[in-house]
């Protein structure tokens, strides 16, 4: 893999020029380029241009194979399933649509760009008795997507 050949020539922590990558790893400019740019976005790599590119490996870094390979493996596994069952969470703001939320409460949170307050989950309740229906209020605010908490569907 290229990628890795590239990896190990920058193992010293020096400044190495692209025709020295180059050499080292027999890849063409472009695939070259290629791999010197997704190094550099994802912060394996600094850079710097002075008559020409130089790269280096940044110290500290992880290798970007094992950094893949760790990826996949949490990509095949399943999802680890959540303590309480939910029918649906919110991922977005219903007034701003930002998806930048705080938990305040117990299945509340707030917009941090509106700072409007909003259920975030809607989990499936088990009914163990008689349980008054809510009413025409609660309806209603429900069906123009109120916020409805807990606390105020028991009053």
């Amino acid at each position: 893999m290229i990628l890795e050949t590239v990896w190990r020539s920058l193992e010293s922590g020096k400044w190495k020029s692209e025709a020295a990558l180059r050499e080292a790893c027999g890849a063409d400019d472009d695939t070259l380029t290629r791999i010197i740019n997704f190094l550099t976005r994802w912060g394996f790599v600094d850079i710097k241009r002075s008559p020409e590119l130089l790269v280096r490996r940044k110290p500290g870094s992880v290798s970007p194979v094992e950094t893949l390979e760790i990826l996949r493996r949490l990509a095949d596994e399943p999802p680890t399933p959540t303590t309480q069952p939910t029918i649906a969470e919110r991922v977005a703001c219903r007034a701003c649509s930002s998806r930048e939320l705080d938990f305040v409460g117990p299945n509340e949170v707030e917009c941090k760009r509106c700072h409007e307050r909003q259920w975030y989950a809607v989990a499936p309740e088990e009914k163990s008795g008689p349980t008054a229906e809510p009413g025409l209020l609660h309806r209603i605010l429900a069906r123009f997507s109120f916020p409805l908490r807990h606390e105020d569907m028991i009053a």
